[in-house]
């Protein structure tokens, strides 16, 4: 009973062994879809490239032709039909031959960039001269412009000083005509005060004449009276 319960054992081995490799014989001979890590590719140095809607020539074309250059995304790729799947940029799905495909760009795409680069960058030189020369002409300028405005500044700077010279002549001026102003003032007050005492003199000088006159008067009215009474007595006199 063990016997055969051993040769089962075995009989079941040697049978879950050529399951096995009946299994990986079929694997290995099964072609195997490839499901592509999903990666930019492009169509190669060729005109056009059909997409269709299954993986070979049978299948109708959803795109009449993808030009050289085109990038494209993709998505997976079959050994078997030698077709791999990919999206454009605008998001539509198709298959194409992979022969068509590289995953470098193609040397009319990089010359066609390289051109395109160049042109930019000429236009990029040609405005950053423009603006250099734009630049260099407003530096000129700024510098005429501060040269006139350090004229400005002294031409300014020369007047005031004539400014504080007048002004300090003005008021040295002032205080002048201010001093003359009272002086006259006093001239006046001295002149008033000379005239007054002048007129007191005068005043008093008439007096005095005035005096004089009356004191002639009544000393000429005396001796009219006194002489004509001496000449008769000297007669009385000589007739006696």
């Amino acid at each position: 009973m063990k016997k055969n319960d051993l040769r089962f054992c075995a009989h079941l081995n040697s049978l879950a062994l050529l399951f096995v490799c009946c299994v990986m014989t079929a694997m290995m001979l099964t072609p195997v879809k490839i499901q592509a890590e999903q990666k930019t590719v492009y169509i190669n140095d060729i005109n056009y490239v059909p997409m269709r809607s299954g993986k070979s020539n049978k299948y109708r074309i959803i795109h009449k032709g993808l030009i050289s250059g085109t990038p494209l995304t993709l998505i997976e790729s079959d050994p078997e039909t030698n077709y791999s799947r990919v999206s454009t940029s605008t998001g539509m799905e198709g298959w194409i031959e992979t022969q068509y495909l590289s995953e470098t760009i193609i040397a009319k795409t990089q010359l066609r960039d390289i051109i395109a680069t160049n042109k930019s960058l000429r236009r990029e030189l040609q405005t950053r001269t423009a603006n250099e020369t734009q630049l260099t002409k407003m530096v000129s300028q700024s510098q005429q412009t501060l040269k006139q405005l350090k004229d400005n500044n002294k031409a300014l700077e020369s007047e005031l000083s004539q400014i504080k010279k007048l002004s300090a002549n003005a008021i040295n001026l002032d205080n002048n005509n201010r001093k003359l102003l009272q002086n006259n003032e006093m001239l006046k007050i001295e002149i008033a005060e000379l005239q007054a005492h002048n007129a007191r003199l005068a005043d008093k000088s008439d007096k005095e004449w005035f005096l004089r006159g009356a004191f002639a008067v009544f000393i000429g009215a005396i001796l009219a009276i006194a002489l004509p009474r001496l000449k008769i007595k000297s007669r009385a006199k000589e007739w006696s």
